[in-house]
């Protein structure tokens, strides 16, 4: 959430950050990791929620996530970056999304 936040109050230092990450060169596989740990995570705790189906969902399209990065590679996957990092007019509104979509995550996690 506190990620949704940068994007909504700075547009620009978001895709500054997306260029700077994207030169690290443990961008891919971290990218890949966070993807199918977090997949994985809410997979294993989908059931205990009030809502199993879109936790289930939400896993499987973060493992696919992970798997399709890896078969893309690791220069389409920067060369994707940088052009996702154009796009700081939509960064905002992402944002937002992202911000609501975080609390309805904490927020079922606690109900």
């Amino acid at each position: 959430m506190i990620l949704s936040v940068v994007m909504i109050v700075s547009p620009s230092a978001w895709s500054r950050g997306i260029l700077a990450f994207s030169e690290k060169s443990y961008f891919h596989i971290f990218e890949i990791a966070s993807r199918l740990l977090l997949g994985g995570v809410l997979w294993l705790f989908a059931g205990r929620t009030s809502y199993p189906m879109f936790f289930t969902v939400m896993a499987a399209m973060f493992v696919f996530a992970g798997v399709f990065l890896i078969f893309l590679g690791v220069e389409r996957h920067r060369a994707f970056a940088v052009r996702a990092a154009s796009y700081t007019r939509l960064f905002r509104s992402a944002g937002f999304a992202s911000l609501a979509f975080g609390a309805f995550v904490v927020f079922a996690a606690f109900c």
